[in-house]
């Protein structure tokens, strides 16, 4: 970065104002420091379309194997470790090819668009099912986006998916929220053992989920992902690291994705509007919010070779975080880019990432996403917040830890 940028710049990641709101502090590193070195955590940032276009499919120089999180992952590689502590090294999103494409490749035989429309209707029941839930509780003045809606949808039909009780479902989404937070980042100490603890405490339920599983198995994706399957067979750990990362993928994303759009919605009623009197835009209103407010802000790669972004070169062997949220506001690549507009339908964003690391849960957010914002839309009026929401203060994900709101009843 020169002199000249560094004036103009001032970038940090983790000021409670830049969380809560990243998209003003995006522009001027788009304007002015297309390549950022965050001095006081020793990475870098990417914030441009293109370049974090190029970024996210380029496996070569920029490497997924050290971790997607803010701190380089251990290499446990020479460690005779268990396999619920291995786990996340075995996880698909945390490689780079050819292990993340022999893993990929067994995992989407499974994961299939197919396998997700079976739970269509399940998805559409839950939802209405949750929605009453909201209505009754609206009328005590205590309704919440993300308690009532947004959080419980989508873990318990990953945890259906994986034919785990949905009782268990609050002490997953701790787990879950835990484990985001230790790659995220920039927390105290304790929190940080906490959030490793959590991690541990997942990996060790699923370890022994997969022994039981593996003796006696079911039609469920852990039994699934179990067997062989054309003569390949994924370990007990690559079986493991793929559990967590669903289960945590599975809902984290799509929580952030039905409270963002919530919230767009409320503070856009004259969309809403649109969408009441047409619903078949849902869909695309979706895309927009992915692409507006992504539920993934951005995640790390480490270079394996120096890049050159706009002059500027990152040295190998740094880590890099690849601005999704950024790159879907640059003006480089779409008009009027802070606007929320519900019939843009912009496809190709970055909030589900792109090539190798392409999302593999992103149909089932999707169908998650519409069939919430479409039983919302027919049965509730004039949505609006009732008190300050709390923000998910992470600079990996955005989103809505509370959202409470007050709305009419449709007619």
């Amino acid at each position: 970065m020169t002199s000249q940028q560094s004036a103009q710049v001032a970038y940090d990641p983790y000021a409670l104002d830049v969380r809560a709101d990243p998209y003003p502090s995006y522009r001027r590193l788009r304007d002015h420091a297309p390549a950022y070195y965050v001095a006081d955590h020793d990475f870098w940032c990417i914030s441009r379309f293109d370049d974090v276009a190029r970024a996210v499919t380029d496996t070569d120089a920029f490497s997924s194997a050290d971790g997607i999180g803010v701190e380089r992952a251990p290499d446990l590689s020479e460690l005779d470790l268990p396999p619920s502590v291995n786990a996340a090294a075995k996880s698909m999103i945390g490689m780079d090819p050819p292990d993340h494409t022999r893993l990929r490749r067994i995992v989407t035989r499974q994961f299939t668009r197919a396998r997700i429309a079976e739970f269509e209707n399940r998805i559409k029941v839950l939802a209405d099912e949750l929605v009453d839930t909201l209505i009754a509780r609206n009328r005590d003045g205590e309704a919440d986006i993300a308690r009532d809606l947004a959080t419980p949808l989508p873990t318990m039909i990953i945890l259906d998916i994986l034919d785990i009780p949905r009782d268990d479902r609050e002490q997953f989404k701790q787990w879950s929220d835990q484990s985001v937070h230790l790659i995220g980042g920039g927390i105290d100490p304790a929190l940080q053992l906490s959030a490793a603890d959590a991690a541990l405490e997942l990996g060790r339920y699923f370890e022994s989920l997969v022994k039981r599983r593996r003796a006696n198995p079911g039609d469920d994706l852990v039994s699934v992902l179990c067997r062989a399957s054309d003569g390949e067979q994924l370990t007990e750990a690559e079986v493991i690291g793929q559990c967590v990362l669903f289960l945590v993928g599975g809902n984290e994303t799509t929580t952030n994705l039905i409270g963002n759009t919530v919230s767009a919605l409320m503070a856009h009623p004259e969309q809403r509007h649109q969408l009441e009197d047409s619903p078949d835009l849902v869909p695309t209103a979706i895309e927009e919010v992915l692409r507006w407010d992504a539920p993934v802000q951005g995640l790390f790669r480490t270079t394996r070779s120096d890049v050159d972004i706009d002059g500027t070169v990152i040295p190998a062997g740094a880590r890099v975080q690849l601005l999704y949220g950024s790159a879907n506001r640059d003006e480089r690549h779409y008009p009027d880019p802070d606007l929320f507009q519900i019939a843009r339908n912009p496809r190709d964003h970055l909030a589900f990432a792109r090539g190798a690391h392409f999302c593999i849960g992103a149909p089932l957010a999707r169908l998650e996403a519409k069939a919430a914002i479409e039983s919302l839309l027919a049965r509730t009026r004039d949505m609006r917040p009732a008190t300050a929401p709390v923000l998910n203060l992470n600079i990996l994900v955005k989103g809505f830890r509370n959202l409470p709101v007050t709305f009419a009843v449709a007619s």
